[in-house]
């Protein structure tokens, strides 16, 4: 028997949100701390969200300012939390800016993440060369030496740090930097 497509479940999509009311602030802080126990997010990014929601701007403001006093929403940690995860996965400064600046996080947060991602870029290098290279041995040939530095360079690297850190994976002779292995 087939299903007749008129009236009931029309215009319901599961997975849609529910209908709010968008001044209820309880209901947005309560979603708010639901979106925040997946994934930490920047007051940007939770205000985008809720707003997507269905709440009114003022509404999701004041539920973010609410749980930002508590301590929930901190855009400090997250730029430290992500910076560093993104620095141990091979991304250079470049691209982990770019992700700040993506998420929201306001202009002071992103330059003091600068200031404290400065130097260093040489052991995130190594790490994003060792993966790129799947585990190859030995100094690469000049056409995987482009492609590397390529590859680098869209993960974040300047091209200076690249180069260095190129420099030294060529020279030893069993393609480890600084003489490992």
């Amino acid at each position: 028997m087939p299903l007749s497509r008129s009236g009931g479940g029309r215009g319901h999509h599961p997975g849609a949100p529910a209908a709010v009311d968008p001044e209820d602030r309880q209901a947005a802080t309560a979603m708010a701390q639901r979106l925040l126990a997946i994934t930490d997010r920047s007051r940007v990014e939770l205000q985008r969200r809720l707003e997507g929601r269905g709440y009114a701007p003022s509404t999701a403001a004041e539920a973010v300012d609410r749980l930002a006093v508590r301590g929930w929403v901190d855009d400090a940690r997250l730029a430290e939390d992500l910076a560093r995860r993104r620095s141990s996965h091979g991304y250079g400064r470049r691209r982990v800016l770019a992700d700040l600046v993506a998420r929201g996080v306001d202009p002071e947060t992103v330059s003091r993440t600068a200031g404290e991602l400065t130097g260093g870029q040489g052991e995130a290098i190594r790490i994003a060369a060792e993966r790129l290279r799947h585990g190859h041995a030995g100094p690469p040939p000049p056409d995987e030496v482009r492609r590397l530095a390529a590859a680098l360079q869209r993960r974040g690297f300047d091209m200076t740090d690249i180069r260095a850190e190129l420099r030294r994976l060529c020279s030893d002779p069993e393609g480890h930097p600084d003489g490992e292995g």
